[in-house]
């Protein structure tokens, strides 16, 4: 309840925190961790964390017998509670395969029928909603207008230093790197986007940053990436997919294989015309969710590609599923005329609460001034692009001119990729 709370007043906390001395920010965040604490480390976690550990010591027919299980409980459960699924006819689930009796659900649909999509059960108070468009990850833990570190802050019950993402530049390595530098051998995570830039900062100076591990997630890891992230910390970079909507994850082993987590969903990987691929062959990835009671997805197809690898043994040891994601989310990063290096993730922030747009991409037309293009959904589509831009002034500045306009679709790119970012060569600064 705590937590719905926050959330919904999320922008004017924002503000509120933006105001505080640094040493209040710092209370405030670890402020903040000590409520995820509680839940993240309640009595019941320990217990989860053992049957986790017992599950990937699972036969493929201990897995195959769970996950039919679980989609007969969801799809059941699902008719029963939720708006949208009163109309899915009862399946004896035999097979996985009786899955496709369901039609499968594009993020439009999704987006279009979200309140028809919430499980009867739960209280309107206990709703979280969150988006996808949405540590180094994406909170906003300095001022954006701050021009000096610390660019950081402590969530010292988590015993967690959160660094900013929003302001990397030329100007600013030195000081991340310093920071780095102080806090060597710890665990590193965030967005492939946003350590990449940093460890270009580090490579640049001819040394590196020896970290005990580093996690990713929220983007792809290239391969160009990983090199980069590896060699600048000295680190393996262990790579996490999943999603906002709690509808499907892969694991990166310690043998480098990305999984999919058997006990978490069921996935299959489809065609254009919604038939399996076969291995090898590149598809959308497909998601039935087992652990989302509060809005449960069935058949889900988020807009990420894939596929599987051939059946064989990881040397892991683990009989899940092995796949290798090929496109999620593409972009460029924003370059400033004064430097400033955004990823993807540093702007996908100021899409949070846009509900009315289908699509929506920033293009870097020329150095300095940033077009939003929005693709609508909903009648009120421009009260959104309004909004998003001047959420995207501020978290740029002065020096950047932000304008927006609806058009009918988005800018694809080869492979299907509708990138966030888009910068031509001849702006890059």
């Amino acid at each position: 309840m705590i937590e719905a709370q926050l959330r919904a007043k999320g922008p004017a906390l924002q503000r509120a925190y933006d105001r505080m001395p640094y040493s209040v920010q710092n209370f405030l965040t670890s402020a903040r961790g000590w409520f995820l604490t509680r839940n993240r480390y309640a009595p019941g976690m320990y217990s989860y964390l053992r049957e986790l550990r017992r599950h990937e010591k699972w036969s493929t027919e201990e897995i195959a017998r769970f996950q039919l299980n679980s989609i007969q409980r969801i799809a059941d459960y699902a008719r029963q509670t939720v708006p949208f699924y009163s109309n899915y006819a009862r399946v004896a689930f035999k097979s996985p395969d009786d899955l496709r009796k369901y039609p499968v659900l594009t993020r439009e649909v999704v987006s279009q029928n979200s309140d028809r999509l919430i499980s009867s059960t739960l209280p309107a108070h206990e709703c979280i909603r969150v988006g996808t468009r949405v540590t180094l990850f994406g909170s906003r833990v300095v001022p954006p207008e701050r021009e000096q570190p610390p660019f950081w802050t402590n969530n010292y019950l988590e015993r967690q230093m959160l660094m900013s993402i929003f302001h990397l530049s030329e100007t600013n390595a030195p000081h991340y790197i310093a920071f780095l530098r102080r806090n060597k051998g710890k665990v590193l995570e965030g967005f492939p986007s946003v350590l990449g830039i940093l460890a270009d900062f580090v490579l640049r100076t001819g040394t590196t940053i020896p970290m005990q591990a580093v996690f990713t997630d929220g983007e792809p890891l290239y391969p160009f990436l990983r090199e980069n992230i590896e060699k600048a910390f000295g680190a393996t970079a262990f790579d996490l997919y999943g999603n906002t909507e709690y509808a499907g994850l892969l694991t990166q082993c310690e043998k480098g294989q990305m999984h999919a987590v058997p006990d978490y969903a069921y996935l299959e990987i489809l065609n254009e015309n919604d038939q399996p691929v076969q291995h090898d062959e590149e598809g959308y990835l497909v998601w039935t969710g087992f652990i989302n009671d509060a809005m449960p997805l069935i058949r889900y197809r988020i807009g990420d590609r894939g596929c599987w690898q051939p059946k064989q043994s990881c040397s892991c040891g683990r009989p899940f599923p092995v796949v290798r994601p090929t496109i999620t989310r593409d972009s460029d990063t924003l370059r400033c005329p004064d430097g400033r290096l955004f990823s993807p993730r540093a702007l996908n922030q100021s899409l949070k609460g846009a509900t009315a747009l289908r699509f929506c991409q920033l293009v870097h037309e020329r150095p300095g001034h940033l077009l939003i293009r929005g693709v609508a959904s909903q009648p009120s589509a421009y009260d959104d692009l309004m909004g998003i831009q001047k959420n995207l002034q501020k978290i740029l500045g002065p020096s950047f001119t932000v304008t927006s306009t609806l058009v009918d679709a988005p800018i694809v790119r080869a492979g299907g990729k509708i990138p966030l970012i888009i910068q031509p060569a001849a702006t890059a600064v």
